[in-house]
């Protein structure tokens, strides 16, 4: 048995194990050069997360370089409804 989309969004409550890992290096060199958002960080994540989300969501002006699949993005948003814990 596989779970549901909503399944694994409901699991992604931490940062170290469900949100940074989806940020590939590619992504977090992007980010620090085009914004000085260095998406290794925790602490800017955390606090520019609603800033990432909305670009995440992006049609038109996705982040990061390539968009994230529906069921990371819902991963995100739990992960902020959660807490965002570290």
């Amino acid at each position: 048995m596989t779970d549901s989309p909503q399944d694994l969004a409901a699991s992604c409550t931490s940062f170290a194990a469900d949100i940074r890992p989806k940020f590939t290096d590619e992504d977090v060199e992007h980010m620090n050069d085009m914004v000085g958002m260095d998406l290794n960080d925790y602490t800017t994540v955390r606090d520019n997360a609603d800033l990432i989300l909305s670009r995440l969501k992006s049609t038109t002006n996705p982040m990061p370089p390539t968009p994230w699949p529906p069921e990371w993005i819902e991963c995100f948003q739990q992960w902020i409804d959660n807490g965002k814990q570290p």
